[in-house]
């Protein structure tokens, strides 16, 4: 019974590591945009200027593909996945 409770875990270790980095990169989606957005938008507001807005709304999505791009290099990482052709081990 032992051994099946291994294989089981093992099992869904990938499904376990897949759905923190959904969580990850969708929280890196949502939380700068959407910051981005509410201070762009009370800024503009108080000021009037709408080119502030549409900075901090750039802002907010440069700062999304960071944390993803982030993301994606550390999720490459733990699954052992050679990021470059130099890396690969002959």
């Amino acid at each position: 019974m032992g051994e099946k409770h291994n294989n089981l875990n093992k099992d869904n270790s990938w499904k376990r590591t897949a759905l923190i980095f959904y969580a990850k990169t969708t929280s890196w989606i949502v939380f700068p945009l959407v910051l981005a957005f509410l201070l762009g938008n009370y800024v503009e507001q108080s000021i009037g200027s709408e080119i502030l807005f549409f900075a901090f709304i750039i802002a907010g999505f440069g700062i999304t593909c960071f944390g993803i791009y982030k993301e994606i290099i550390n999720y490459k990482k733990s699954l052992d996945i050679p990021l470059h052709d130099e890396d690969k081990k002959e």
